[in-house]
This record gives C-alpha cells, sequence and structure tokens, in this order.
C-alpha cells in the first residue's frame, strides 16, 4: 500500500515522494525493510526510544507523539499513537469492520462464555459467526490461537479482513478499551454482562473501571443498541446513562420491565429456568447444558443478543440445549474411583464465589480447592479470594499461577503469609502446580472433589515438575499414567 494511501485516515495533505508500506508494526523488534513503525508508550517502555532502531532496520516512515526533527525518513506527529495505530491498521486493511455486524461483549465475569454461547447460537441459526475470545479466534470456520482477550489493533484488523463470516462476536476487554484496541471499529450491539471487583493494579477504583467499560457504547454504530445486565447495580447505572443518550437500550433480569425476565428457576437443576419476552404472552423452558445461576445469566444474555439478530426463541432453546460449553469453565474429569476434578477460569472474587457455590451444591463431597495468584496482578482481591474459598472448601492448596517476572521466593512468602493469615487452618502450600494437583490426587478418595481454578485452559507459563502443560493435561497424565493405589 501506498503510504499516502495509508495515512489518509489521519493527513489530508498529499505526501510526496509515495513510497510503499508493506507492513505496520509497532514493537520495533518486528520491523523489517519499507515498514511504518508507530512509537507507542507503553507502561514499562516508551517505544519512542527505538525509532532509531526501527529506522535501521528499514522502516519506510514513522508515526509518533514526539516533536521529532531531522528524521532520514518520514515523521508524522500524532497526538495519541495508540488511535493512529488503530486507524491506519483499519486503513492498511481496507477497513475490513465494515463488511461484518460486529458484536461486542465486556464486563467482569461471563464475556467468554457469553461470546461462545452467541457464536453458537447463531451458527445453529445458519448465521455465520467469528469469534475472537480469550480462549480461542474462530474465523471462517477455522480454530486460530488467542493472544489476548481483545487483541491489538492491528491484529484484530488482520483477523477481520480474514473474516468472511457475517458477524463477528468479540470480547472487548478494560484494557482493550483503554487502549485504543477497538478504535475505528462501529458495533451492532454492545453487551454488558456484569461488573465487579477485578483489574484494580491496572484501574484506580471501581469507578474508573466502569467508566472504562461504558467506552464500548461509545462505538456502537448510528443503528447500534445495547443489551444490559439489568441485575447488576452498575448495570443499572450503565442502562440510565445510554438511554439519557437516547441510545436504544434492551435489558435482561428479574423485572417485568426487562426486555427478556427471568421468572423461575430450579432450585436443585440452576440450569433448568423459565423466560418470557416483554410483551409476550408465551413463556420458554431453557435446559442449559452448563450449571450455575452465573450461567443464566450469561444465556439470558445470549438470548436477548440472538433475538435482536433475528433468530426464533425455539431455535435458541434448541442450540443451548445442546451448548457444548466453553474449554475450561466448569470441565469435569470423572475418575472411575469417584474422584472427580473440575477445571474452571474463575480468577476474580465474584467468579470464585459464584463458581464454588455451584460446586458446593452439586457436588456432596470433600472439596479440595487448588489456586494460586498472578504476579504483578489485582492484589488487593487475594485475602478476600481466600475467604471465598476457605468458606466453601474444606482443604486449600495454595500453588503458582503465572509469575509474571515476580520471583517464585517472593511469590511464595506472599503465598505462606496468606495461608497463615486467611487460610483458616486449612491451607497449604505447594508452590509447584502439577505436584499439587498430584498431592491432592494421591490423597483424595472416592468422596473428594479437586477444585482447580485460575488458568482455565490456558498454558503453564512456569516449568513444573510433570510433563503437562495444562490443568486438564495434568489430570489426564494422573488417570493414565498414575495407579491410584488409596482407595478409601
Amino acid at each position: 500500500m501506498k503510504l499516502n494511501q495509508l495515512m489518509s485516515p489521519l493527513i489530508e495533505t498529499e505526501i510526496k515522494p509515495d513510497i510503499e508500506i508493506n507492513s505496520i508494526q509497532f514493537q520495533s523488534s518486528l520491523v523489517q525493510k519499507g515498514d511504518i513503525y508507530i512509537a507507542i508508550r507503553g507502561f514499562t517502555n516508551d517505544g519512542h526510544k527505538y525509532i532509531g532502531e526501527a529506522i535501521s532496520k528499514g522502516a519506510s516512515a514513522i508515526v509518533g507523539e514526539e516533536d521529532l526533527l531531522s528524521l532520514p525518513v518520514p515523521y508524522f506527529r500524532v497526538a495519541d499513537s495508540r488511535e493512529a495505530l488503530g486507524r491506519l491498521a483499519a486503513s492498511f486493511y481496507n477497513f475490513p469492520a465494515k463488511k461484518h455486524r460486529m458484536i461486542g461483549i465486556t464486563g467482569t465475569n461471563g464475556k467468554t462464555t457469553t461470546a461462545y454461547m452467541v457464536k453458537y447460537i447463531l451458527q445453529y441459526a445458519e448465521k455465520s459467526c467469528s469469534l475472537i475470545s480469550t480462549v480461542s479466534n474462530y474465523i471462517n470456520g477455522q480454530e486460530l490461537v488467542s493472544t489476548a482477550t481483545t487483541p491489538s489493533s492491528l491484529e484484530l484488523n488482520k483477523l477481520l479482513s480474514l473474516s468472511n463470516d457475517e458477524s463477528v462476536v468479540m470480547e472487548v476487554s478494560s484494557h482493550g478499551l483503554d487502549q485504543k484496541r477497538v478504535e475505528g471499529i462501529e458495533f451492532e450491539f454492545g453487551l454488558f454482562t456484569n461488573l465487579t471487583h477485578d483489574h484494580l493494579d491496572y484501574h484506580k477504583d471501581l469507578n474508573e473501571y466502569f467508566e472504562t467499560k461504558s467506552k464500548l457504547f461509545d462505538c456502537l454504530g448510528s443503528n447500534g443498541a445495547a443489551i444490559i445486565n439489568s441485575r447488576c447495580p452498575w448495570g443499572l447505572k450503565m442502562i440510565e446513562r445510554l438511554r439519557c443518550r437516547e441510545i436504544p437500550v434492551y435489558t435482561f433480569g428479574q423485572q417485568a420491565t426487562d426486555d427478556l425476565q427471568l421468572l423461575t428457576f430450579n432450585e436443585q437443576l440452576d440450569s433448568d429456568f423459565i423466560i418470557q419476552e416483554k410483551g409476550k404472552d408465551e413463556i420458554w423452558n431453557i435446559k442449559l447444558s452448563m450449571p450455575g445461576a452465573y450461567n443464566r445469566e450469561n444465556a439470558m444474555a445470549a438470548i436477548l443478543l440472538a433475538l435482536r439478530k433475528g433468530v426464533g426463541m425455539k431455535l435458541i432453546c434448541e442450540a443451548l440445549e445442546t451448548f457444548p460449553g466453553v474449554p475450561g469453565r466448569y470441565e469435569v474429569y470423572q475418575h472411575h474411583s469417584g474422584i472427580s476434578f473440575v477445571v474452571d477460569y474463575a480468577h476474580t472474587p465474584d467468579g470464585m464465589e459464584n463458581f464454588l457455590e455451584t460446586v458446593k451444591r452439586r457436588e456432596n463431597k470433600k472439596l479440595i480447592h487448588i489456586f494460586g495468584f498472578r504476579g504483578n496482578k489485582d492484589v488487593s482481591k487475594r485475602k478476600q479470594m481466600m475467604d471465598i474459598s476457605s468458606f466453601y472448601c474444606d482443604e486449600i492448596i495454595l500453588t503458582f499461577d503465572d509469575l509474571n517476572g515476580v520471583s517464585a521466593k517472593k511469590m511464595k512468602t506472599e503465598l505462606n503469609e496468606l495461608a497463615v493469615k486467611w487460610g483458616k487452618g486449612k491451607a497449604r502450600i505447594i508452590t509447584d502446580r502439577t505436584s499439587a494437583i498430584e498431592y491432592a490426587w494421591e490423597h483424595a478418595d472416592k468422596n473428594s472433589c479437586i477444585i482447580i481454578t485460575g488458568k482455565g485452559p490456558e498454558s503453564y507459563k512456569e516449568d513444573f515438575s510433570l510433563p503437562t502443560d495444562t490443568d486438564a493435561d495434568t489430570i489426564k497424565y494422573l488417570f493414565t499414567k498414575k495407579v491410584k493405589f488409596i482407595e478409601r
């Protein structure tokens, strides 16, 4: 693409002489001859420091925020490099979002499950749909590796350019919104699941977190609409705000005023519930394949969105009965000895409590909980999560999650302090995650349920003792490679 054409969303004057641009990069290490380099100020590094490196590698042009003179290649100063990256990425890939009906899902918990449900329902109704999510990306029916909940604007536009699907459903994280990764993308629907304690290492407080989440609805197209959970106090605040802006809002919850109302549910089998559309007489019995009250809300969000997309309720009900679930979300592994494992991604206080309450109610067994905390992440939620685990579980094994640059010694010290002060006599420390799972396996009996949370389907970043890559791999390895002698 010619530089003149690429830069047209940012500048109006013609660029002479025109230059061929092969690719866009915002990491200097990836720059090759003929690329344009976008210098971005990050949280630990400033891309402006690497402009010289980018030029030495053959960058044909530079974009940045600083006032720089006498560079040997064209330089374009912008007010916001992240915004410029989004606009240039869209330009480079010929504005690919415009050929899709974009669906953005934000919230603390439930984004992934809701996104998977929406995709499944639309495809069940023979409507093609791409998925961009924490777990995996699906483009034209092919699974691609996911690198982030919301990819960089450069990767996002590349994925959109590859997709031939009519709709694209994507998770939109607060980090993605704050860092303008969806810059220039117009959404047909924005969906808000909930907001609870999380990411307060990144956001100053819950109000700032909420304000960042609300930016999704600034990205709605002229005919766009919002779908909001009215059972969440922050959802009610969002509803009021959007209606004041005269943005169409559709709500799901338990009130008669909701566009989709939960009428009742089975106390014993919480995956069965009855709903009704506002203004319609017919009621519908939903039989969900995934347990948990929180998954009722995820399903209601997906149902309301699918209805707004023109899918009939009968097809929606059929789809949800056969929905296969989401990798790493309430995945159960049952051994013939009677011992069961449950793997889940729960990593926030609210998410953990909802998950453990569901397991406690469904599994009439001794609960052994294995989990840890990510280095350089929100430490303010750790005591609360320990309280929740010790309330629901009989034993706690604290272990390593991703250290993210924190030393093993420092993390072990923190885990020991949490175990002593907040473990209520139930907690032990086994830092090797695979050894922690192995220990629980060796000391469990047929009346035990071993719960592993925090990573879900994610691969291990640390080196552990067993030759496995995920929590599920470790369970399967123990089932097949290690004979269980103790069956009490």
